[in-house]
């Protein structure tokens, strides 16, 4: 990802609801592009993921496992997150969903969806998925936005493995702070900045039996 000297676009502030509804409208810019929402909420609470994977030689795939861990808690485990990792050049994408739903079928509901939506760049190219099994919090940490938070520490892993995008079934945080800028249904990418770690990416949302959210991570 390119980044160039501009940042956030300055707006200026205003009183009344005419002046709120007005920024409200714009889309603001992050690094030259124009994004369609900026997560910069819970600043002050501090996550890292402690991950271990392994080969599964049979599989052709990678499993991880990471404990979540909050720092604002001296280091306490606060819960962990399951994912896998399917890779497009060992294992084709008819096997892929085999193997999906060999694990559940919501991950096989989460792969076929993807392939549904993703038939070109399948065949384009050869990809590296993560798929989320799951995130899993202790009870006093639910419905914060949490999971945002370890997504983005997701990433910066993913980037180091050069996963091309994450699949996952969507949580509340997506819904809450997206809200109409959700492309349900339509291969139509949100733009979602995040202003900490400097990272733009897009996010899809396909709502069919099942709901699923994709993170393009592939220009990071």
């Amino acid at each position: 990802m390119e980044y160039k000297d501009e940042d956030q676009n300055d707006f200026e502030s205003g009183s009344g609801d005419e002046n709120q509804k007005e920024r409200n409208s714009f889309k603001p810019f992050f690094w030259g592009e124009q994004t369609d929402v900026i997560f910069e909420e819970f600043r002050s609470t501090y996550i890292r993921i402690d991950t271990s994977i392994e080969t599964n030689p049979e599989l052709q795939l990678i499993n991880g496992w990471s404990n979540i861990i909050s720092i604002n808690e001296g280091a306490q485990i606060i819960g962990y997150l399951h994912f896998k990792i399917y890779n497009s050049y060992f294992i084709r994408p008819s096997e892929m969903l085999s193997v999906a739903n060999s694990f559940s079928s919501e991950e096989y509901f989460i792969m076929s969806s993807f392939m549904k939506h993703f038939q070109k760049e399948m065949k384009e190219c050869y990809l590296k998925l993560l798929v989320v099994s799951e995130i899993s919090l202790n009870d006093d940490y639910l419905n914060k936005g949490l999971e945002m938070k370890v997504l983005i520490e997701l990433i910066s892993l993913c980037r180091i493995l050069e996963v091309d995008y994450i699949l996952l079934k969507p949580y509340s945080t997506f819904e809450e702070k997206f809200g109409s800028a959700i492309r349900k249904n339509k291969k139509q990418a949100v733009k979602l900045a995040v202003l900490r770690n400097k990272l733009v990416f897009d996010v899809y949302y396909f709502e069919e039996d099942q709901p699923v959210i994709v993170l393009d991570i592939r220009h990071i």
